[in-house]
């Protein structure tokens, strides 16, 4: 299908912010190796063939994407500075860094373009590799055609991924050697500003045998008023015995559509601890996978989700047991108020040969107004015989005999709110690693729920 025969009823084609003209022209003024734009090409091929989801598809009947408007969208403007010391940053992107905190480095990508970079040299000097995904393809370019959109998460399972594969502008690239343990975090924040811009930065995780590392990242918009458009995807691979934390905080402005795909690729005795916080955007909708291919894999999984006025939040996760002896925790609590809507989907499947998998569900959410509202569907798929596996879910309204004590006490209704919330969410924060991740994500809550 060619640029000029578009149809109308693709509408995130015919709308011609994104068209083959624009993938090639990403490839060419990048000097991309061959490979990389053949594959751009193929991405986009996919996308032309693959439609958009509609409510008439299972894991979009709760998620609606009239409300988008491709015909607003583009490729966004670069920003308006290069490369630059930290003090030098707007304020949201300082914000989100913890600068008085050790790292063992720093990446902001703003628009699809960097602007800020940094690496502890002890870090570089054990074979890390922390860069941002443009300059990894240029450097490590064998390591990028192995990995990249090869084994984890493929271009043509949906529109987004297969948009994204065509247009990924930036993101990151972590790679740990075997043996290496990372003591502190990696930081990251991809930032979004200008009316209409569209950006897909994908985070590319990649831990050798018995590897350790943490990453934390940060979704951002700079305006929260400006309408715009993410789609992002997170590939985590392990070797043996690896041992991944990755922290994931979207917090849009409240126009910005947002979709993403983020999955782990399990070999046997490895562990990922995902710690989430979805609590930004008009509309999103998020697969988190967790792919437990090797024997003596484990998953861990800690997440939030706050929508409040119009916003729409689509949680997706999956646990899929392959190997023998894998293990899944997987914790999520959501809190919808005034007209918020929340959409929980949690799936947790065993294949036959997965014997003695110990996996576990738990969904619990809060109502904060008669108009919100959050649908939690949890689900199992059992091949196996020997196994242990369960789930739960709940949703209930907030208990008006706590917020009438609270404000028995002098406590003003929203403070009392925030503070049944807060409650609401600890079980969640008590279980993550992280006290910067704890830290950040209570102070997006308090201030989605404001004073």
């Amino acid at each position: 299908m060619s640029d000029t025969t578009l149809t109308k009823n693709d509408p995130a084609l015919a709308a011609g912010a994104f068209t083959r003209t624009v993938v090639s022209d990403l490839s060419r003024q990048r000097h991309e190796p061959a490979w990389m734009a053949e594959k751009r090409q193929m991405a986009w091929s996919l996308a032309e063939d693959i439609p958009l989801p509609t409510t008439r598809d299972e894991h979009w009947r709760r998620t609606d994407l009239k409300p988008l408007r491709w015909e607003t969208l583009r490729l966004p403007e670069p920003p308006p500075m290069s490369l630059a010391g930290s003090e030098a940053l707007p304020q949201p992107f300082r914000a989100a860094l913890d600068l008085e905190e050790p790292v063992a480095g720093r990446l902001v990508v703003w628009n699809g373009h960097v602007v800020w970079h940094s690496v502890a040299p002890d870090v570089s000097a054990r074979g890390v590799v922390f860069t941002d995904l443009a300059t990894a393809l240029r450097d490590y370019p064998d390591q990028i055609e192995r990995y990249f959109m090869t084994t984890c998460v493929m271009p043509g399972e949906n529109k987004f991924t297969a948009l994204h594969a065509a247009l990924w502008d930036s993101g990151a690239f972590i790679y740990v050697p075997p043996g290496v343990a990372v003591e502190h975090p990696f930081e990251v924040v991809i930032g979004l500003s200008g009316e209409g811009s569209a950006i897909f930065p994908h985070t590319l995780i990649v831990a050798e045998r018995l590897a350790a590392v943490t990453v934390i990242e940060d979704n951002l918009s700079l305006d929260n008023e400006v309408a715009g458009f993410s789609s992002g995807v997170t590939e985590i691979i392990t070797g043996n015995g690896a041992q991944v934390t990755y922290a994931p905080l979207q917090r849009w402005g409240d126009g910005v559509f947002s979709f993403g795909t983020q999955r782990a690729l399990h070999a046997p005795d490895s562990r990922v601890v995902w710690e989430m916080g979805q609590l930004g955007g008009r509309l999103s909708k998020t697969y988190v996978d967790s792919l437990l291919r090797g024997d003596g894999a484990s998953v861990q999984f800690n997440g939030i989700y706050l929508v409040r006025g119009r916003q729409h939040i689509d949680l997706d996760t999956l646990m899929h047991h392959s190997g023998r002896g894998t293990s899944g925790d997987l914790l999520i609590k959501g809190a919808a108020r005034e007209r918020g809507r929340a959409v929980f989907e949690g799936m947790i499947r065993i294949d036959p040969g997965a014997q003695q998998t110990d996996s576990y569900l738990k969904s619990d959410n809060l109502i904060l107004s008669d108009r919100a509202r959050i649908d939690a569907i949890p689900g199992l798929v059992i091949d196996a015989n020997d196994v242990r596996a369960s789930h739960g879910a709940t949703v209930g309204r907030v208990d008006e005999d706590h917020i009438f004590y609270l404000q028995s006490r002098g406590i003003p209704r929203r403070l009392a709110e925030r503070m049944v919330v807060e409650g609401f969410f600890a079980s969640v924060f008590d279980r993550m690693s992280q006290e910067r991740v704890r830290r950040k994500l209570g102070a997006a809550v308090a201030a989605q729920l404001g004073d």
